[in-house]
């Protein structure tokens, strides 16, 4: 048994604009990580420098999750900085939380195993920046950051869509969106992908919205950009199963919960800095009427089957499978919205038409195991929009609307186009939310 992984040393080049992050596994070769923020150098100043550094030592703490859940060592030790009370709690609920799927898909329970070290009498520094009235808008190439950049259209301020690697999907939504595109690359270690490859080694899910989150942090303060503005639903916050006490949420880094603790852990080092999601007050199937009003230019290019980003670039679809569990709901939460022919001319997938996927939508509804490991709604928002096909002429005998339908119309649908309240969406941003319901 693996007895302890080791948070080496981060190091970040200003001239070339890479940060290597260094971890190892008791006495092994280190494990180097390596991320490049394009157009450098990048010139510093000292309170610039010194806000960076601690952004970057915490990047350090969130990524390691990639290499720690390939062993589940039994002590942390971080040498590259010191934790604060704080911070540690942040991270141990990022790691329990983040891994929950994985902990379930590989028989495991990490509750009580994952206890960072902190130091009683560490405090964090706020910095004083000169941030500027930009905005980051990350991009997956799926439906939400496109209805984000179409609530922004009309903002005042400069906008920048942001990724983490260029799939194709993503390219041609940021290509259509006509704004600056940052594409940061990432490079994890080969040798841990060679390990994955022999199977001698734990794999799974790991919350890469939330490793995200500090990449556009720390590309804030190089870009001096105030706004990170996340596409996230208020969906997300429905978990998939519970494991004892603990909810097992494949979206929790997509969380208002989540999103709450790393908001208040930029504040504590960088208060003028503002990360939250445009869309938290709305439901996906909102969401998916709005793409389907607003976001006209994006319907030939978007693309939200998983199997678009698989990091084996040699193994990317370049179109939507058809039959996983983010197809068959993308395809059921628009299908209320658009035009039938429209929708399969543009998707070239029929989900709903396919006897071998009835089970799938079982599950998606409610009616079969528990809510799937994916990006998906919730199973109320689902029975919403089958229930609105049951109700048109065009979609009666396509195979899973005729096998699941009296089944679904036993329960009322539920209204869903309520906007919450509950968001961290800041006053000079709030006139978007006006246009919910536009």
């Amino acid at each position: 048994m693996c007895k302890a992984f080791y948070y080496k040393k981060y190091k970040f080049d200003p001239q070339t604009g890479e940060l290597f992050l260094i971890y190892q596994l008791d006495d092994q070769k280190p494990f180097v990580e390596k991320i490049v923020f394009p157009n450098a150098p990048f010139s510093l100043n000292p309170e610039e420098q010194e806000a960076i550094n601690r952004v970057f030592f915490l990047t350090h703490i969130a990524f390691g999750i990639t290499y720690y859940k390939a062993f589940i060592p039994q002590k942390l030790i971080i040498e590259s900085g010191v934790l604060s009370p704080e911070e540690a709690r942040f991270f141990n609920d990022f790691y329990l939380k983040g891994l929950g799927e994985f902990a379930i898909k590989n028989n495991l329970s990490l509750q009580g195993q994952i206890n960072f070290p902190f130091s009683s009498s560490y405090q964090e520094k706020q910095h004083a920046l000169s941030f500027e009235n930009k905005i980051f808008v990350p991009i997956g190439g799926g439906k939400d950051s496109c209805v984000t950049l179409s609530l922004l259209n009309e903002s005042p301020f400069h906008i920048t869509v942001f990724s983490v690697g260029n799939p194709k999907p993503i390219q041609k939504c940021a290509d259509i969106s006509q704004y600056p595109h940052l594409v940061l690359n990432r490079t994890i270690d080969p040798a841990l992908l060679e390990l994955n490859k022999t199977r001698t080694v734990l794999n799974g899910h790991v919350p890469i919205t939330g490793l995200i989150a500090f990449l556009l942090w720390a590309s804030a303060l190089l870009y001096h950009h105030r706004y990170a503005v996340l596409s996230c639903e208020r969906s997300a916050n429905h978990g998939n199963l519970m494991q004892g006490t603990l909810e097992i949420n494949h979206q929790y880094s997509k969380s208002f919960q989540f999103e709450k603790d790393f908001y208040q852990l930029t504040q504590n080092i960088t208060p003028d800095f503002r990360y939250f999601s445009l869309l938290r007050p709305l439901t996906e199937i909102h969401i998916a009427k709005l793409f389907a009003k607003h976001c006209s230019p994006f319907f030939n290019v978007f693309t939200s089957c998983n199997k678009a980003f698989k990091l084996d670039e040699t193994k990317r679809l370049s179109h939507w499978c058809g039959c996983c569990d983010k197809c068959r709901f993308v395809f059921l939460i628009l299908a209320p919205f658009m035009e039938k022919t429209k929708l399969i001319e543009y998707l070239k997938i029929n989900p709903l038409n396919d006897p071998h996927q009835i089970d799938g939508y079982r599950e998606l509804l409610g009616f079969l195991g528990h809510k799937p490991f994916e990006c998906v709604g919730t199973p109320d928002e689902c029975r919403f929009a089958f229930y609105q096909l049951t109700q048109r002429k065009e979609w009666q005998e396509d195979a899973v609307i005729k096998a699941l339908k009296d089944q679904v119309l036993s329960i009322a649908p539920k209204d869903l186009f309520d906007p919450s309240d509950q968001h961290l969406i800041p006053k000079e941003l709030s006139y978007v939310i006006d246009k919910f319901t536009q």
